[in-house]
């Protein structure tokens, strides 16, 4: 069942100065058309567009049933495009795609060659500052990953350094 409530709002003159829908979505459904996520996936991949990638992780993550589509995208944006959110969603999506979850815990579920690939853009992101890519890195070390010592060590304080400033 899908429900519709409109809602408008008039400016000094009278006029519709904007009207948005908001719907309550069934699993089935799409939070956008077609052609708006080929759009976005356009917008995205050609033109490196951060804001077109995140409304694609919105769409995805609302639209459950089809979010193994996010990850080649996500791998495009972060090796062409440098986009550090791009490398923590890889990490997301492989957990999403495999395990039907996001715990940390579920990283270690996955195959050596799957946990390599992630783990590569992870530590390009940490390299970067990324404090998501920081944070992953982190809850993992934290769960049992096992890295090169003084790695682990650069990670925990870029982490420490990043978080600080930013709270």
């Amino acid at each position: 069942m899908l429900t519709f409530i409109s809602i408008a709002s008039c400016n000094d003159t009278g006029k519709k100065s904007e009207e948005k829908v908001v719907t309550k979505k069934e699993e089935s459904q799409r939070y956008f058309t077609l052609e708006r996520v080929a759009e976005l996936k356009r917008k995205a991949v050609e033109n490196g567009d951060e804001e077109s990638f995140r409304l694609l992780v919105d769409h995805y993550g609302n639209t459950r049933f089809e979010n193994y589509e996010l990850l080649p995208v996500a791998i495009i944006m972060a090796d062409k495009h440098n986009l550090d959110i791009a490398r923590s969603t890889i990490y997301f999506s492989f957990l999403d795609i495999q395990n039907q979850g996001r715990d940390a815990k579920d990283f270690f579920k996955l195959d050596k060659v799957k946990q390599d690939f992630i783990l590569k853009y992870l530590l390009d992101g940490a390299v970067n500052k990324n404090p998501g890519c920081l944070g992953i890195l982190k809850e993992l070390i934290e769960s049992g990953l096992k890295i090169e010592k003084d790695k682990e060590a650069e990670i925990l304080d870029l982490y420490e350094k990043t978080t600080a400033n930013s709270g």
